[in-house]
């Protein structure tokens, strides 16, 4: 078993550990900035309504995970999944909370690889306002 494989046990005992929960209040510039940076030309997405990928952008503290041995050479981000349930608007006081749901290894062509994946999901109250799926890629 590779050091890489042993690392991914370490990490898959781990699944389902959650970080801390973070507050955020949506703000209209914040809005405004996020639809000029990727570029949306839609008006309602520069300040009254995000836009529906804005929740990539909402984060909060990851779960206390256990260091690899020796460090990885390269981390990539390979995708997000998205569920929206509900519009964010200016105001809206959020709460985001991430996860780590899932760890695998893949053989590649310089070796293993890594791939962890963290949910991100944020409500509104009890309300849920999205799920976010964020997978990264690492190797030696």
């Amino acid at each position: 078993m590779s050091d890489v494989e042993e690392y991914a046990e370490r990490l898959r005992a781990c699944v389902g550990s959650r970080g801390e929960p973070a507050t955020i209040e949506v703000e209209r510039g914040a809005l405004r900035k996020f639809a000029v940076a990727t570029g949306d030309p839609h008006p309602v997405h520069h300040g009254d309504l995000a836009a529906p990928t804005y929740v990539a952008a909402l984060r909060s503290p990851l779960p206390d995970l256990p260091e690899p041995e020796r460090p990885f050479r390269s981390h990539l981000h390979t995708n997000d999944e998205l569920e929206l349930h509900e519009p964010i608007r200016p105001g809206d006081v959020l709460t985001v909370t991430a996860e780590l749901t899932d760890v695998f290894v893949k053989q590649g062509r310089q070796g293993p690889m890594l791939f962890t994946q963290v949910t991100f999901v944020t409500t509104r109250g009890d309300q849920p306002v999205s799920r976010v799926a964020w997978t990264e890629v690492q190797h030696r």
